[in-house]
């Protein structure tokens, strides 16, 4: 996570404001599979597409997209 917040604050040039706590959210994913074994067995032609820097890419330019369409009060 750290690297992630590092990697989008290089990308957009801005201080990400951030806290830490060891309490989840509701809706949270309570586990990380990073071993994709068995889900390639079941699903064969099924590959990761992007790498983690590209889907961060992706996001900034989708919230500067979104930044520029939100109108003020």
């Amino acid at each position: 996570m750290l690297e992630a917040i590092e990697r989008i604050e290089t990308l957009t040039g801005r201080k990400i404001n951030w806290t830490y706590s060891d309490q989840a959210r509701r809706g949270d994913h309570i586990c990380y599979i990073s071993n994709l074994r068995k889900i390639k067995s079941h699903y064969p032609a099924w590959e990761i597409t992007r790498d983690l820097n590209a889907i961060l890419e992706e996001m900034v330019i989708a919230g500067r997209e979104h930044a520029g369409h939100v109108q003020s009060p």
